[in-house]
């Protein structure tokens, strides 16, 4: 078991300990190659740097290794950094995976219970039978169930997905108590597969990490493909439901410069993208606080995904 987490550490730690490889590139300064890696662990992400054989160690280590480290911590550049004396690789089996994937508060089973409640309780007889038809497909399940909902910035752990998404059902249905005019089975539907293609998007190792069709699709397309594929199995699936439940998953982050081929155009697509974006950027922040809050405090370290710092305030006496 990990003794000393990335967030614990501090200029001047010495450290020896296991992290997950990230990053690692060899590179030349001032006629002599060095190694620049980044490690992780389940509490976050450090730069670090070899200056001393680094040809013969990048040899020895590649991209998803669990690795020893030895080493010092310092500052360079305003940025927390580990100068490695020395890095070995290790089998996988030596240590505890969870100390390098972070996972939901909940158990995977309880969630993906809570997922097909939701999932059974639409009164639309077609939608019903097309998350029945989801749910019964194994392969699709086991995914679900410990797919995160992101890399870096929201819901990036191990049943983040499954949480992320009963989330934002929980607040698609008390949105569409208040609205008369909301389809809320629609909505339900959009808000238990807008983000499906996920499942296929990352790969999870000894971190996270974009698959090839999460870098060259993109989640949207991947679910809007697979719930496509379903809905074609069903050939009594109402058109123009197919197309309001598509359209609710292509236009769910709201812009194009976010990703969306389209934006949201009909009620539920509205409901749906801000619902989505509310939870995002509420469990961003939530695993920023989390990261980063000590005693006395007052701020957060950089953000650089949104440009600024957060907030933490004063103590209560």
């Amino acid at each position: 078991m990990k003794k000393l987490l990335v967030k614990d550490l501090k200029p001047g730690t010495e450290v020896s300990e296991f992290f997950a490889l990230r990053k690692k590139e060899l590179k030349e300064f001032d006629g002599k190659n060095f190694l620049k890696l980044e490690l992780g662990d389940k509490s976050g992400r450090i730069d670090a740097v070899l200056w001393d054989r680094a040809v013969e160690y990048d040899r020895q280590i590649e991209t998803g290794d669990i690795v020893k480290v030895k080493g010092i911590t310092s500052s360079y550049k305003n940025n927390l950094q580990i100068k490695i004396d020395d890095i070995l690789a290790v089998p996988a089996e030596k240590v505890d995976l969870e100390d390098f994937l972070p996972v939901a508060d909940k158990p995977p089973e309880e969630l993906l219970g809570e997922y097909k409640k939701i999932s059974f309780s639409l009164k639309n007889p077609h939608l019903k039978a097309l998350m029945e038809k989801i749910l019964a497909d194994e392969k699709i399940v086991e995914k679900l169930k410990v797919a995160p909902g992101g890399k870096l910035w929201h819901h990036c752990y191990i049943g983040g997905l499954l949480e992320h998404t009963l989330k934002i059902a929980e607040i698609c249905q008390k949105t569409s108590e208040m609205y008369d005019l909301v389809d809320r089975d629609l909505l339900l539907a959009g808000a238990l597969l807008h983000d499906l293609g996920k499942i296929t998007s990352y790969h999870i190792s000894t971190f996270i990490d974009f698959t090839d069709e999460g870098r060259l699709l993109g989640h949207i397309v991947e679910g809007d493909r697979m719930v496509h594929e379903k809905i074609k199995e069903m050939p009594d699936f109402p058109a123009e439901l197919a197309l309001k439940l598509r359209h609710l998953i292509l236009s769910h982050q709201g812009e194009l410069e976010m990703g969306s081929p389209v934006v949201p155009q009909t009620l539920e697509a509205t409901i749906l993208h801000f619902a989505d974006e509310m939870d995002a950027k509420a469990g961003a922040f939530t695993y920023i606080i989390k990261r980063d809050k000590e005693p006395h405090k007052k701020w957060s370290d950089w953000v650089p995904l949104i440009k600024r710092y957060i907030y933490f305030g004063e103590e209560e006496k």
